[in-house]
């Protein structure tokens, strides 16, 4: 996984980062707010791990920026503070579990591999620009307008989404979308996607949807 570490004391950051990639993970640390709300405009993560008290503010500031950039993302908060109020507030804001602090290592480490062995669940609703996905009614309007579109266009806008802060390949929707591979050749996606982006584009989202040039698709 891709995972950013927020945590202003440098000894302990660099302890995590060290020790995550031994775990196989890309790790990305920030040490003040700042820099964490700039790292998940810029990329998309997997997973944070959040210290809660930061000189410049607070980790669960960063957590709400990511649920709104990057709403599959997991986030774990590392905090002093271990009472049972201190935890049902640190749930109840969006977090999908909670760290006190001193901790081992290893159970951090074991805390990221049971999150990271959760099934990921669509947000039921999704708001991007003039875009808003209703994943459970599976309906989607463009600037308050329904797109008619068809379960795969629908399927190729949802993965679009999902991964909005990144280059999307073919074969990944190939795979996701359709569910099995094809030729690599194919341009069924080429295809697809531009019937997609003609609905958009008919409804006032123009460039919604770029071809990143011998690499895949990506949302404007």
């Amino acid at each position: 996984m891709k995972i950013l570490v927020l945590e202003d004391d440098v000894e302990t950051a660099s302890a995590l980062r060290t020790g995550l990639e031994r775990e196989g993970h890309e790790v990305v640390a920030a040490f003040d707010i700042a820099s964490a709300n700039g790292a998940i405009d810029a990329a998309s993560f997997d997973a944070a791990v959040l210290d809660v008290c930061l000189p410049d503010g607070s980790g669960y500031d960063v957590l709400a920026r990511m649920r709104d950039r990057l709403p599959e993302a997991f986030g774990l908060m590392l905090t002093a503070r271990g009472t049972i109020e201190a935890r049902v507030e640190g749930l109840d804001r969006g977090a999908d579990d909670y760290l006190v602090k001193p901790f081992a290592f290893a159970e951090l480490a074991a805390r990221i591999r049971a999150l990271e062995r959760r099934p990921r669940v669509d947000p039921p609703r999704v708001t991007i620009g003039g875009l808003e996905i209703d994943t459970s009614r599976r309906i989607a309007t463009a600037n308050g307008s329904r797109l008619d579109l068809t379960p795969i266009e629908f399927g190729l806008l949802t993965m679009l989404v999902r991964s909005r802060n990144e280059v999307v390949t073919r074969g990944t929707l190939l795979r996701e979308v359709w569910g099995y591979d094809f030729n690599p050749t194919t341009n069924v996606v080429d295809v697809h996607v531009n019937r997609l982006r003609r609905k958009l584009e008919a409804e006032g989202m123009r460039d919604f949807v770029r071809t990143i040039r011998g690499k895949g698709y990506a949302l404007a």
